[in-house]
């Protein structure tokens, strides 16, 4: 059967067919037989989605310049990578590479690079910038958190994962590691990407099993 909204098989009648937030439903009490089975209809303006935001166990960082060991962990720990901890996670970044696990800072690199050694066979792609907000949608609905970089306006630099959009009201999820601060916050999209404090400078994207 064709899902129609008009025409021979459901003729477009308030008595038994009507619209609501952009979906048509049928009345059972005017149909005959079984309708458990009808296709379901809809318009071509869908309810717009509401919030979505992944559950991730954000961790907080152990050293002072470990954002990006417990941001990069975090990842790894959503991915189900859980017996590793930031010390191991730091080892297996440092792997063929000049990174220094003496409580030193790091690149979303280093991250991949960490995440690949853990065994994750996909581990995304670096943007040397903020990722779009459909981007961020993008991610999201693909269930992939993903670690970012922010720039402090005053110098110096930090890590969060974001984990969550909200498309209605341009909001998203941020986890962050710093041991002092709330751990998961929602954002203002823009305000996020450009304040007083930081700007978003960088996105490692894409990143999955």
């Amino acid at each position: 059967m064709t899902c129609r909204v008009q025409g021979d098989s459901v003729e477009n009648d308030p008595r038994w067919i009507w619209s609501e937030s952009g979906s048509f439903y049928i009345a059972n009490a005017f149909i005959k037989g079984n309708t458990d089975n009808l296709p379901a209809c809809s318009s071509s303006h869908p309810k717009s989605g509401g919030r979505t935001a992944l559950t991730i166990d954000m961790q907080k960082q152990v050293q002072d310049q470990w954002c990006w060991d417990a941001s990069g962990l975090t990842i790894a720990k959503y991915w189900g990578y859980n017996q590793y901890n930031q010390y191991d996670f730091c080892r297996l970044a440092a792997q063929n590479s000049n990174l220094s696990c003496n409580d030193q800072p790091a690149t979303l690199d280093d991250i991949a690079n960490g995440l690949g050694n853990i065994g994750l066979s996909n581990t995304g792609n670096d943007l040397s910038r903020s990722a779009s907000f459909s981007q961020v949608g993008e991610e999201i609905d693909g269930g992939r958190p993903f670690p970012v970089r922010i720039g402090w306006n005053s110098g110096g630099g930090h890590m969060n994962v974001i984990y969550g959009y909200d498309p209605s009201s341009q909001m998203i999820a941020v986890g962050d590691p710093w041991p002092s601060t709330q751990t998961y916050t929602w954002w203002n999209y823009n305000d996020y990407v450009n304040n007083s404090s930081f700007q978003w400078t960088h996105s490692r994207t894409g990143i999955h099993k």
